[in-house]
């Protein structure tokens, strides 16, 4: 059995005498507090240094402020389809900052045995649509599941195992549910996923159904876009999508959808950053609803792009740069932000830990400054080796402390804990 620390033992033993209806507890730091009031504020307030928990009841989404440091199963029966997908777990929250405490329960966390899966688009028609990003997943990929409409042949370059899910018109190979239970069963046996789509697999392509199932399964997922049939179409018969003074925007559209009687629409504006105040009133004109959902993104697919959550009633009090980009509709309610890990190695899609894998290289290129990156936009930090450590020490000076510092191998390890920082160090 793991050698848990000290500090874990009155949370084991409360796990072993009452494991079928744990209440909601705060660690402070060897003794279990009853919370009565909301679990969350209470741990803002300093009540406690942590809460234990029942995993139904964690929000979606999580805000901001608060980490789930670790996942905890006492399954003894097969997840029920008709219950909440982690009806018999609990989780241990903490305060993000609290780096150390998020190192301190890892031991406990069995999503450290979990896979990641990467929704994939494969582009729309020739494989030479394919990105390099795709690609390199592709190539790292225990398992490919994949769709129609994509150019089968490309799957030979791999060798991963290729599951056929394909579904069209009147000949499903496999129902949705199935697929999605495929995907989450191969991601808990701690494999590279990758769900292949033709297109872009967030248009029309029923990313969003699969990214929520296995979301709320706490199953790391990342979206790759792909080049969609509407922008394949379009340069194949050489027609712009927009133009000056001829059209100012593209409507996208299901003519199934339409024939259905049509669902709300998705609304995309480019280039807003200083136009907030008048696209708010644009679309109050239009008869959308104050409490409208709306996705601010700037700097869209940079390693530092930010996204920022508001609502059509007070998007134009939001202050940020260009390039911005808008999304309002019901859809963006949906968004999820999964944190930003750096990665200081050569392979950094071979990396299992639950976040977006930023590769260090990818930022320094094109004579990119190492110390002028902000730290503050990661969670945490992946040594591969003492070099690395010595490095980003000589760029940044003391590391911010609320980031996790994950070592690969003992010599990065020990380097590490020879600075001081030996409460936030993660071997992986």
């Amino acid at each position: 059995m793991t050698p848990y620390p000290e500090t874990l033992r009155p949370l084991l033993e409360h796990l072993d005498h009452s494991p079928a209806e744990p209440a909601c507890f705060a660690l402070d730091p060897f003794r279990l507090l009853p919370v009565d009031d909301d679990p969350l504020q209470a741990l803002l307030d300093g009540c406690g240094d942590l809460l234990f928990m029942a995993a139904p009841e964690l929000p979606d989404p999580l805000p901001e402020e608060f980490a789930v440091a670790a996942l905890l199963s006492l399954r003894t029966v097969p997840d029920r389809d008709d219950a909440h997908p982690l009806h018999d777990m609990n989780v241990i929250v903490v305060r993000y900052e609290r780096a150390d405490l998020r190192v301190l329960f890892a031991p406990l966390d069995i999503r450290r045995g979990y896979g990641k899966v990467y929704l994939t688009g494969a582009g729309a028609g020739s494989r030479d649509y394919l990105t390099l990003k795709a690609d390199t997943l592709l190539q790292r990929a225990g398992v490919i599941f994949y769709d129609d409409l994509i150019d089968t042949g490309l799957l030979d370059a791999y060798s991963a195992e290729k599951v056929y899910v394909g579904k069209r018109k009147g000949r499903h190979h496999a129902d949705q549910d199935a697929i999605n239970r495929q995907l989450y069963l191969a991601a808990a046996k701690q494999q590279i996923v990758v769900r292949l789509k033709g297109g872009d697999p967030l248009v029309f392509g029923r990313g969003g159904e699969e990214l929520a199932y296995l979301c709320e399964r706490q199953i790391d997922v990342e979206v790759v876009p792909g080049v969609s049939s509407m922008l394949s179409a379009a340069a194949s018969a050489a027609i712009p999508l927009t133009q000056r003074g001829v059209s100012g925007g593209v409507t996208l559209q299901s003519a199934h959808n339409v024939l259905a009687g049509g669902t709300p629409r998705t609304l995309v504006y480019f280039m807003c950053a200083s136009r907030l105040k008048e696209l708010q009133s644009i679309v109050l004109h239009e008869g959308i609803e104050r409490e409208m959902p709306v996705a601010l993104i700037r700097k869209a697919g940079f390693y530092d792009e930010s996204v920022t959550m508001t609502t059509v009633g007070v998007m134009h009090t939001v202050e940020l740069d260009s390039p911005l980009l808008a999304i309002i509709g019901r859809t963006a309610a949906l968004g999820r932000q999964r944190s930003k890990i750096l990665h200081t190695g050569d392979d950094p899609y071979r990396c299992m830990l639950s976040g977006k894998i930023v590769p260090l290289g990818d930022i320094t290129t094109g004579g990119n400054l190492l110390g002028a990156v902000d730290l503050s936009l990661f969670s945490g930090i992946v040594f591969t080796g003492a070099g690395k450590v010595e490095a980003l020490l000589a760029a940044f000076g003391p590391l911010p402390s609320h980031l996790v510092l994950y070592a690969e191998g003992a010599e990065s390890a020990e380097e590490l804990r020879n600075w001081g920082y030996a409460s936030r160090v993660m071997e992986v």
